[in-house]
């Protein structure tokens, strides 16, 4: 976490442009972790008709926030913080505050900054009530955090996580909660249950053709091709399959 959190705190130094960038890398570095089919005790790469059926919900999923943009974000933020707290370990009030945290602590910090994100990748302004329910899960998430810091005041995940939602970029502090407290842990469990190179082997196909599809949706909005309301729903549809599926074996 250490170094992750020094890359975070230079990129945000350097300005808006990388502290995005360094965010977005947090988020596709972290795909790893879900790329494996894990179940039964062993790790394997997911069967053609697995990886097919992945797509197609991941594509339904991307249809609902064409179609309904708000409602797609509102049920893909309340699935992470579902997947967030049931993936935390320690107190149920350390699992929870993670979880708000993760997912509004930058509505709470940053309120009118992070609407500016969300009415960007939505294309559409973002309802103020909208943004004050957001806002007070992320405070929920603070008083949780007090309350298990209370308890246990030396966590270096509650105290970095709010500290990132307070001072970083939202995409970035987002991203560094994703990758430091959740896809990192999650997968330093799994190598230490399988092995590196059964994790490898079971992660690494379906890795490298999530990053090459990222690239190239980066490169179609990059270059005007692809409107980024569109590539969200995108990135958002392919995410939710393994919130829903992953088993978290420990």
């Amino acid at each position: 976490m250490p170094f992750i959190l020094l890359a975070a705190v230079a990129a945000q130094l350097a300005g808006g442009g990388a502290a995005i960038a360094l965010g977005l890398a947090f988020f596709l570095a972290g795909t790893a972790h879900g790329a494996g089919d894990e179940q039964g005790g062993t790790i394997r790469p997911w069967n053609v008709i697995g990886a097919a059926g992945y797509v197609v919900a991941g594509l339904a999923v991307a249809a609902l926030f064409v179609a309904a943009p708000l409602a797609g974000l509102t049920l893909f933020l309340l699935l992470s913080a579902w997947h967030f707290a049931r993936s935390t370990g320690g107190t149920r009030a350390r699992q929870v505050a993670f979880a708000l945290s993760a997912v509004g602590g930058s509505a709470l910090w940053q309120t009118g900054r992070t609407e500016a994100i969300f009415a960007a990748v939505l294309g559409m302004p973002i309802p103020g009530v909208w943004m004050t329910g957001l806002a007070i899960l992320g405070g929920a998430g603070l008083l949780l955090a007090a309350w298990a810091l209370g308890k246990r005041w030396r966590d270096p995940l509650l105290w970095s996580v709010l500290a990132a939602t307070a001072l970083l970029h939202p995409v970035l502090a987002v991203g560094f909660a994703f990758l430091a407290g959740h896809a990192l842990p999650m997968q330093q469990a799994q190598v230490r249950r399988h092995g590196w190179r059964a994790v490898l082997a079971a992660q690494g196909p379906t890795t490298a053709l999530a990053v090459l599809g990222a690239a190239a949706i980066a490169a179609l909005v990059l270059t005007g091709h692809l409107a980024l309301p569109l590539a969200a729903a995108l990135a958002f549809g392919m995410a939710t399959p393994h919130m829903l599926s992953e088993r978290l074996e420990r």
